[in-house]
């Protein structure tokens, strides 16, 4: 499509063609790009060298996750992870965040809370599923125990350091001014700990996934991870292989769908730093 102007001729074209070259230029070169592509190279020599049931092709664990989609039990069985998941981890984000303003705002709540955290974070997630599973079976309880006592410490944690690093200036200086307290919450309070609130949701429904699938591995009848302990008594690496990357594929879809737009908007008035080193 061209345009005259005068005696010029304008090709309106060149600069959106450009503008999607560039693009693709830039997402086709990016180092997320090169490293996917590296490991899918890597694996297929592998699994070319080793000529196994154990090491699937790229291409045959990508058939699979196909079949998977096509049949529509991905989304029946996400559906009832993300129940499990959901529900368990906003009671994990209700104690760990009662426990962290706790923590962080008396000491002696801190003394009183901290053994019981410390040991909540040492603890690995299996012991956690094993013990629900056990005490409550195959009900609903079993994942929201395990999530609950797996994620909130990790929360507790992030929301105690946040509440510790406020600025006891600005807040002082709000009491002298007599702020109302929902305006020191809102334009004070808030803002200082959103950047903790984040990492505590990240870092906290990370934990819960793990957990939920683990306990489904022992005691469901459905979710991803009934469906990745049915490949395994199968023995069909690249079923687990399927099952497991969808799984992992809707996860980047929630962080980068959801979590990292929530920072770059909650986090817009944050002065941005391009290098530290």
């Amino acid at each position: 499509m061209t345009s005259n102007v005068g005696s010029v001729s304008v090709d309106l074209r060149a600069p959106w063609a450009a503008r999607v070259l560039q693009s693709l230029k830039t997402s086709l070169l990016s180092p997320r790009w090169l490293a996917i592509l590296i490991i899918l190279v890597a694996w297929q020599v592998y699994a070319t060298i080793r000529v196994s049931r154990l090491v699937p092709t790229p291409l045959k664990v990508a058939i699979t996750t196909w079949d998977v989609l096509a049949s529509g039990l991905f989304f029946e069985h996400l559906a009832a992870s993300l129940v499990r998941i959901l529900l368990g981890f906003a009671l994990a984000m209700l104690v760990g965040t009662a426990v962290g303003v706790l923590m962080g705002s008396r000491r002696s709540w801190d003394e009183f809370f901290k053994d019981f955290v410390i040991l909540g974070l040492a603890l690995p997630g299996l012991i956690y599923a094993l013990l629900s599973v056990m005490f409550f079976g195959i009900s609903l309880l079993a994942p929201l125990v395990a999530i609950l006592f797996t994620s909130y410490p990790f929360v507790a944690v992030n929301i105690s350091e946040g509440v510790k690093a406020l600025d006891k200036d600005l807040l002082d200086m709000s009491h002298a001014y007599r702020v109302g307290r929902w305006r020191v919450v809102r334009q004070v309070i808030l803002p200082s700990l959103l950047p903790f609130i984040l990492a505590a949701i990240r870092n906290g429904f990370a934990i819960a996934w793990k957990v939920c699938t683990l306990v489904e591995v022992f005691g469901a009848i459905r979710g991803v991870g009934y469906m990745i302990r049915a490949s395994f008594d199968s023995y069909s690496v690249h079923g687990i292989l399927a099952w497991a990357l969808l799984f992992g594929g809707v996860m980047l879809a929630i962080e980068y769908g959801c979590m990292v737009p929530a920072e770059r908007y909650f986090g817009r008035w944050r002065p941005k730093v391009k290098q530290v080193i």
